[in-house]
């Protein structure tokens, strides 16, 4: 994989009239130089006498068992021409990232401490103290802003929802050993900026230093702690109606960002095949805003309402801040890519246009007199 140093990742306009939402946007070099050291160190990791033997051992049991796996992903891997050097370390990288980053412990002691050097050294190379203390700050700032935003709301559970706000705390891995997701070491490199509903925290991993400036930090930590309370959430953690049912209904509207609902004809199929336990099918039939990890499978809609109030909670939080360069604002929605089928998000366009750039101050910053609907909470 290779990263350049100036990486474009969108540009558009919106109707004739509206303000430029986007301009051409550069990935911060920080990440760009991490991503390169990550690829860097995966591929000696792959390559190393310990990691290396037990690759290579598998792939020559594999081709003397004339395996249609190995014969699959030789196939796949475009290999007309290539030495059988260049064969082995694509099937190492392969293999590496397939099997032996997936899994930890594997139950060889010597590829263990393998991958926990190669996480440890990519978390300490990164996470210097420069990069927490701007995480740290900014988080602290956006915990301020969630507060003063739901103060102004004045809802009826104002004090339960501040309590909670108060009590997030940013999680840092250090050690693959003692990570909290250390049984996938691979999720653990690729984390971004996560919700933790269970221990309500906030995850910081690797893929966090993607985020441009402060303005794009404090408005990605105010999403994650509009998860704390997202209509998924809530219906776990807190008692009586969801106050923000009126935002939702919004979110779903055409006049907003269609936010989908979650596809359910597969639910029972999925229940009777003993794809799904019984208590799973029945705890997402009582709550049907909520997305498992075991449904809605890839391919199958999943629910938009969660990240899409978690944008709106967002929006009306970074609003409070009074420093706000509304040009460094989520660059990162810039990014037109496609979403995967049955994606959670809707996409970034609506996300930047139809939630950020469509709150009231936000707007008024950007100078844009295009009319668009803003989901109000009353």
């Amino acid at each position: 994989m290779k990263y350049l140093s100036s990486i474009l990742i969108g540009f558009y306009l919106t109707s004739a009239g509206a303000a430029s939402f986007c301009t051409n946007y550069e990935l911060p070099n920080n990440y760009l130089k991490m991503k390169s050291e990550t690829e860097k160190s995966i591929d000696a990791f792959a390559n190393n006498k310990v990691i290396a033997a037990q690759a290579d051992g598998i792939l020559s049991k594999l081709i003397t068992a004339k395996s249609p796996f190995v014969t699959s992903w030789y196939a796949k891997g475009n290999f007309k021409g290539k030495s059988e050097e260049d064969v082995a370390k694509s099937w190492r990288q392969y293999f590496a990232r397939s099997f032996l980053l997936m899994k930890y412990p594997q139950g060889d002691a010597k590829i263990d401490a393998e991958i926990e050097k190669l996480v440890d050294g990519l978390l300490q190379s990164n996470f210097n103290k420069s990069f927490k203390d701007q995480m740290n700050k900014n988080f602290s700032t956006a915990k301020i802003l969630a507060v003063q935003t739901i103060n102004e709301m004045n809802l009826p559970q104002n004090k339960v929802i501040i309590a909670k706000i108060n009590s997030i705390k940013l999680y840092w891995p250090e050690h693959l050993k003692t990570a909290r997701n250390k049984a996938i070491p691979l999720d653990l490199i690729d984390w971004g900026i996560a919700y933790d509903p269970l221990s309500n925290e906030i995850n910081i991993g690797l893929n966090s230093l993607s985020y441009s400036n402060d303005e794009t930090i404090m408005a990605v930590f105010a999403h994650e702690i509009g998860h704390a309370f997202d209509p998924c959430r809530w219906g776990a953690f807190f008692e009586g109606p969801w106050p923000f049912e009126k935002v939702g209904q919004c979110l779903r509207s055409s006049s907003s960002v269609g936010a989908k609902k979650r596809d359910d004809s597969k639910l029972e199929a999925f229940g009777k095949a003993g794809k799904l336990t019984p208590e799973l099918v029945a705890a997402l039939k009582a709550n049907p805003t909520c997305n498992k990890q075991a449904y809605p499978p890839k391919g199958i809609q999943a629910d938009q309402l969660p990240e899409t109030f978690a944008d709106w909670f967002s929006a009306e939080v970074i609003s409070h801040y009074k420093e706000l360069d509304i040009s460094k604002l989520r660059p990162d929605l810039c990014d037109e890519s496609t979403l995967v089928e049955g994606s959670s998000y809707p996409t970034n366009r609506l996300r930047q246009e139809k939630i950020y750039y469509s709150q009231p101050k936000l707007k008024s910053l950007l100078k844009d007199s295009t009319e668009n609907s803003y989901c109000a909470l009353k």
